[in-house]
Formats: C-alpha cells, sequence, structure tokens
C-alpha cells in the first residue's frame, strides 16, 4: 500500500551567497533598519525552510511548530526550490524572525493576520496587550496587499453606481485567473527586545505611497486604511514602489 507523501517537503536557503545586487534591493525592500543581519560567522550558511504544497490553516499551523525561517507555498504549478531562490535567498537573516509566502488564491481564504499573529505570541514575540494593535494592523496590510495590488482592483469600484456588486465581480474574475491567482502574498516578521518589525509584501503594479493622506477628514476615498495603520502602528514604511508595507510596533 502506497503511503501519502507529506505535504510538507524540506529544503534550504543559502545565506552567503547573496549578489551585492539582491543585497541592496531586499534592503530596501524591507526597511532593516534596527535589526542586524546574523553575522556569517555566528550561524550556519543556510536556514531551515520548509516547501507546501497547498496551505491551509491546520498544515501552516504544522509548518510554523517545526520552526522554520521560510514557509513557502507552492500552490497549482509545482514552482521547484531553485526556482524560487530569487526571492527568498535575499530575505536578509535576521534571528528571531520568519518568514511566510502564499499565493494570492490561498491568502485571501485565509486570516493570515491571525495566523502570523498566533505564531508572533507562540514564539514569544507578541504579547496580549500588544496583540490587537498588531493583528488589526496587519490584516489591513495583507487586504491592501491582495485586493489592491496583486489583483490590481482599485477602491474606486465601489464609487460606481452599483458599485459594490461591480467590486465583487472584479473580485470574482481576478482570483479565477490562475495566473493572477499565484502572484505571491509575503510577510516577513522580525523582532528584537523592544521592536516587532511585519512585512508584507506583494507583486502587484504598485503605487505612488507620497499620495496616501498622512491624516483623514472621512471624506477620503482611498488611503484610508493608511490612516488606520499609522494610528496604531509606532512607524509604517512603504517600500519597493509601494509594493511593500513594513509596520513597526514598539513593544
Amino acid at each position: 500500500m502506497d503511503t501519502i507523501p507529506s505535504p510538507l517537503r524540506p529544503f534550504c536557503v543559502v545565506r552567503d551567497r547573496v549578489p551585492a545586487d539582491m543585497t541592496a534591493r531586499v534592503t530596501a525592500r524591507f526597511d532593516v533598519n534596527g535589526f542586524e543581519p546574523v553575522p556569517s560567522d555566528a550561524a550556519p550558511p543556510w536556514a531551515d525552510a520548509l516547501l507546501v504544497e497547498r496551505a491551509d490553516r491546520d498544515c501552516l499551523r504544522e509548518a510554523f511548530h517545526r520552526n522554520p525561517f521560510l514557509t513557502v507555498e507552492l500552490g497549482e504549478g509545482g514552482d521547484e526550490p531553485a526556482a524560487l531562490m530569487e526571492d527568498w535567498s535575499g530575505a536578509p537573516a535576521v534571528e528571531p524572525g520568519f518568514y511566510l509566502s502564499l499565493t494570492t488564491g490561498t491568502a485571501y481564504g485565509l486570516q493570515c493576520a491571525v495566523l502570523v499573529c498566533d505564531e508572533l505570541a507562540r514564539r514569544g514575540a507578541l504579547s496580549a496587550d500588544h496583540r490587537a494593535n498588531v493583528e488589526m494592523c496587519l490584516h489591513e496590510a495583507i487586504a491592501n496587499a491582495i485586493v489592491h495590488g496583486n489583483l490590481g482592483i482599485s477602491s474606486a469600484a465601489k464609487n460606481q453606481p452599483d458599485g459594490y456588486r461591480v467590486f465583487g465581480q472584479l473580485l470574482r474574475d481576478r482570483l479565477g485567473d490562475p495566473a493572477i491567482k499565484r502572484r505571491r502574498i509575503d510577510i516577513f516578521c522580525r523582532w528584537n527586545a523592544t521592536t516587532i518589525a511585519i512585512a508584507v509584501v506583494d507583486q502587484g503594479g504598485g503605487f505612488d505611497s507620497g499620495a496616501t493622506s498622512p491624516a483623514s477628514d472621512g471624506k477620503a476615498r482611498s488611503g484610508r486604511g493608511f490612516v488606520f495603520m499609522r494610528a496604531l502602528a509606532s512607524r509604517v514604511a512603504v517600500t519597493d514602489g509601494g509594493r511593500c508595507t513594513v509596520l513597526h510596533f514598539d513593544v
């Protein structure tokens, strides 16, 4: 009788072979100020990682409990580790920290902010006193990355006649496109004694972060999510042409 293979496949990411141009790009993308990379002589030249065939809540919890640095969902189409190296080999090796990469189709159907906050709490980085603000901001950042980033749907769609019906149809149409559904949402968490930083990255077209208002009079039709995040987080940074939102929380 054939055994069913585990949906979790271990692999490793090389830390000390990252080209200088990739290091610069990743440093800019993840806004790593205040977090020092692990010195090459203080850690092995690899990072533990897991490939997940198709992610769901239980599968991700099982993966997290193995404490990998990276957890990467393959999704339909079966990327191999070699094809993934360009994105994840450049992730700054910061400890403690973890990195989660999901397809858009999976991320849309999961409570990603809850899963990530559960894992931050399990690893002792997030206390109950700070959880509500972190979870609410992270939920907003992930929703923006999915809907406005990878799905490419503008909030302006809701302002049309019958706008919410139009918005819902756009969601269904974009999620029905296999290429769009496979775009990635990357969530990179790291922390130290005083700060938690969480980066949320999409593969959309980006946006002009300067166009988001630092305050709101309640009449703005877009950008209110950033007003909300700036009110609850200690600092919010937008990098990579609008494709990366980094939330900092003082703890």
